[in-house]
């Protein structure tokens, strides 16, 4: 991150009258604040990509789930790529939800996931 200096400017303001907690009254006053300048960090902006030597998650089955598809097309794929096992499939989903920066992915998978959890709580 970098520093920027910034400028306050100096104001003033009217504090209304008040009781502190030892049940003393004080009166409105007018303050006085003089300017000054501060430093102060600044984000880099946009968030970036993380770089394959820091990923920490790595599925272990490709499924082809893509946001893009219909829903019913994203969870055969799911369903697909682990034979038939909605638990895994769901528990998969559940995890891409979790890890992923894309707020619609994250959504989406979830949605997929709950779906998959009810599936496989029905066919029990």
């Amino acid at each position: 991150m970098t520093t920027a200096l910034v400028h306050i400017p100096s104001t003033v303001y009217v504090r209304s009258a008040w009781v502190d907690r030892f049940g003393h009254k004080h009166p409105s006053t007018k303050v006085h604040r003089e300017g000054y300048t501060k430093k102060v960090k600044r984000s880099r902006g946009k968030k970036r990509r993380t770089p394959k030597s820091k990923r920490w998650y790595s599925p272990k089955v490709k499924m082809g789930w893509k946001k893009s598809q219909s829903n019913t097309a994203r969870r055969e794929a799911a369903i697909e790529a682990h034979k038939g096992n909605l638990l895994s499939a769901a528990r998969s989903l559940q995890a891409l939800s979790n890890v992923t920066t894309d707020r619609e992915t994250k959504l989406l998978a979830a949605k997929d996931a709950k779906e998959l959890f009810a599936l496989h709580a029905e066919s029990k």
